[in-house]
């Protein structure tokens, strides 16, 4: 699902799914992913607020297409008014206490459920990249909240404080047992940034280096408060939850 896409194949003519018109009910449009090859069309017009782009059938995403059916944000579903980008990473870096079990079952409310602003690193990753990297979600830019191959002009200087990045573990050994710390590298065009992450804890450590093993070919979403290290192009983070990482499958 896409929030956006191009009319053209040259993606030079961006079109915002809210913004579209019955006009535009059949015509054809494009992924904003440079690499996929899928063929968009307006979906939900009757609805202007979750319109959306979705491919058709003979020309789909590309396997891995992040505008692909892995992408299931649905503006409608989520408060957008109350998103807060700092507080709700701040907030992954704390682990979920488990909830014990009550022994009388809770009255169950009535009326519509209020909805909540995206909280978990997926919706929110997801949110960014249903969007251009220029647009707005509650006044935080789209670009400034996720590193990716679409906004990495807008980091000349280098990535710090809190963001969303896109990663892939670095090639060779991607860790050090001995310092908990795993190795991405982002590339995009002529840009390359090395970022490390480190693990105060053995433990969550252990658990993503494992499950990263036999991913390292995938994308991996981190999300975290990014410092500069004595490193040219090279920043860390500590991590001090597995809510903070996510293998884009």
């Amino acid at each position: 699902m896409a929030l956006y896409a191009y009319r053209d194949k040259e993606r030079t003519k961006e079109i915002l799914a809210r913004d579209a018109g019955k006009e535009d009910k059949n015509l054809i449009f494009y992924c904003p992913n440079q690499n996929c090859g899928a063929e968009l069309h307006i979906c939900n017009l009757e609805g202007v607020s979750s319109s959306y782009f979705r491919a058709g059938k003979l020309k789909g995403h590309c396997k891995g297409c992040s505008f692909g059916s892995s992408n299931d944000f649905d503006s409608s579903k989520y408060n957008e008014v109350q998103f807060k980008f700092d507080s709700a990473l701040e907030l992954l870096t704390v682990e979920s206490k488990q909830q014990s079990k009550k022994k009388t079952p809770a009255d169950h409310k009535t009326g519509e459920p209020t909805p909540k602003p995206p909280h978990t690193i997926l919706q929110i990753y997801r949110m960014c990249k249903s969007l251009p990297c220029k647009e707005s979600y509650n006044e935080e830019v789209i670009g400034q909240m996720l590193l990716d191959n679409r906004s990495a002009y807008m980091y000349p200087k280098g990535v710090f404080g809190w963001r969303l990045i896109e990663g892939k573990c670095k090639a060779g050994k991607f860790y050090d047992q001995s310092k908990n710390e795993i190795y991405l590298i982002f590339v995009a065009d002529k840009i390359i940034y090395n970022f490390i992450l480190h693990f105060a804890d053995n433990s969550p450590f252990k658990d993503l280096r494992n499950k990263l093993y036999n991913n390292r070919d995938k994308l991996i979403v981190a999300a975290s408060k990014w410092d500069k290290t004595k490193i040219f192009n090279v920043f860390s983070a500590e991590i001090t939850s597995k809510k903070q990482i996510a293998i884009i499958s």
